[in-house]
């Protein structure tokens, strides 16, 4: 992939490091596929740096490829020729040999698997940089996919280099307003399907994007037994958790449907209290999130809390190709497809009612919004909805998924909705209304003449969507 799209905050963040004098130690973390590797490589292509990128040999093993990794940067062969018979060897050894008089990178990419092999390593790499690193010029990069354990490592406030680190920065999915980069031929409405699919990972994006439709890309990449990412779901969970089996016995769970930690108990019988660590693991690596209604006053308590499977590629998979996983296995992709395409088809008007939330979040200021999500009761569901910090409603929203237009009478139930449930409504609160296939003429009429009507522009319109 060669393509720099949606990193620049990040590149940014990276640079600002490289300015000055005395040391500066970056934790750069996320989930896999999402560019870290290529971002590091795109910020030290034009200065002196070394990259090491660790796996899983044994600690002396990893101790020689270090090795040869700092001589070929420093273009010292002595460095590789000598056996260390410690770490802290091979740092005096890389500190004699590196230039002292410019800033220099040192990237330890895939981090986690030094301390898998050697649990003291962040000791020992505290220590270094205490006595060596943090009065030099050296800008240390500690890069990791293992979201829980980069944590553990360098930011929790048990770990050796806690409060040492002069940035963090944690990598996420490229959102939907930069996915044209990505599929410049696609049309918008094409883009959001591509977008159910693969949720922003740019890893994912690649493999997709020479496909022609979004069924294409599902039935060569997912569905078919030899797809690049037929077993990408259970390959993830293996390389990031201890303890997949049990992740993923909670995310098909939350898949089918069962939402409250309690349901999601009974379904894969367990104690409900047994699963609040594995749901914290899966929420550290952004799969899974807790959602409560935005008038909830206190969400971290509220009871009304619900799981969603918050990956949108693992949201597919769970909701609707891990069931019929029986077929796919033997290759009987368009039969299956006919009976998942349902499920695919209400999965996809899912994301599109994530995106137009996203589309009220980047206008926070705009809809006086303090916080954004959706808002419902045993009697009713408010697709998009936002708060100010009185917590009264400044936005109410309906997103519809629909080859047909949207007409006035789904505006009249949206506001009937809000009045017979006497709603918390803010003086400035909007309806904005979201239709993929456009507005009736009556409704538009409507919106003119009432200011506190707004009807998002269409996917394919020029109306923010795309950055």
């Amino acid at each position: 992939m060669n393509k720099f799209i949606n990193r620049e905050s990040e590149l940014a963040q990276l640079e600002s490091q490289f300015v000055g004098n005395s040391g500066s130690l970056v934790v750069l973390y996320g989930r896999r596929r999402l560019g870290k590797t290529f971002l590091l490589r795109h910020f030290s292509a034009d200065k002196p740096h070394c990259y090491f990128m660790a796996d899983r040999a044994g600690e002396s093993e990893l101790r020689r490829s270090l090795a040869t990794a700092m001589a070929l940067a420093l273009q010292e062969p002595v460095l590789d020729s000598a056996e260390y018979a410690s770490w802290y060897d091979l740092f005096a050894a890389f500190d004699r040999f590196r230039p002292r008089d410019k800033r220099f990178v040192l990237i330890f990419d895939e981090y986690q698997y030094l301390c898998q092999v050697q649990p003291a390593f962040s000791s020992f790499m505290q220590k270094w940089w205490d006595e060596h690193w943090c009065t030099s010029s050296i800008v240390l990069i500690l890069c990791g996919s293992v979201t829980s354990m980069m944590y553990k490592e360098t930011l929790a406030a048990s770990a050796p280099l806690y409060g040492r680190a002069s940035a963090q920065i944690l990598l996420r999915p490229i959102g939907f307003s930069h996915i044209l980069k990505f599929l410049p031929d696609k049309t918008c409405t094409e883009r959001l399907e591509f977008f159910a699919l693969t949720g922003g990972v740019p890893r994912y994006l690649h493999l997709a994007s020479p496909y022609r439709t979004f069924k294409e890309a599902l039935l060569a990449l997912v569905l078919h037994p030899d797809g690049i990412l037929h077993n990408e779901a259970r390959q993830l969970l293996q390389e990031e958790i201890q303890t997949p089996n049990q992740c993923w016995s909670i995310l098909n769970a939350i898949g089918a449907g069962a939402n409250r930690i309690s349901e999601i108990a009974g379904r894969i019988g367990q104690p409900a209290n047994k699963l609040t660590r594995y749901l914290d693991l899966l929420k550290d690596l952004h799969l899974v999130r807790r959602e409560t209604p935005v008038l909830e006053r206190n969400p971290a308590k509220s009871k009304k809390g619900i799981y969603v499977v918050s990956d949108p590629f693992f949201r597919m998979w769970f909701g609707a190709i891990y069931p019929y996983m029986s077929f796919f296995e033997f290759a009987e992709t368009e039969p299956a497809y006919s009976r998942i395409e349902p499920l695919i088809s209400k999965l996809i008007a899912e994301c599109y009612e994530e995106v137009c939330r996203q589309w009220i979040r980047e206008r926070a200021l705009e809809f006086h919004a303090a916080s954004v999500g959706r808002q419902w009761s045993s009697a009713y569901e408010i697709d998009v909805a936002a708060v100010n910090e009185k917590c009264e409603l400044t936005v109410v929203g309906e997103c519809k998924w629909s080859e047909n237009k949207m007409g006035i009478s789904i505006f009249q139930e949206l506001e009937k909705k809000v009045i017979s449930h006497n709603l918390p409504l803010a003086e400035n609160c909007r309806f904005v209304l979201f239709s993929k296939s456009g507005f009736t003429s009556d409704l538009e009429k409507l919106a003119a003449e009432e200011k506190n009507i707004v009807l998002a522009p269409g996917l394919d319109s020029d109306g923010g969507w795309n950055s």
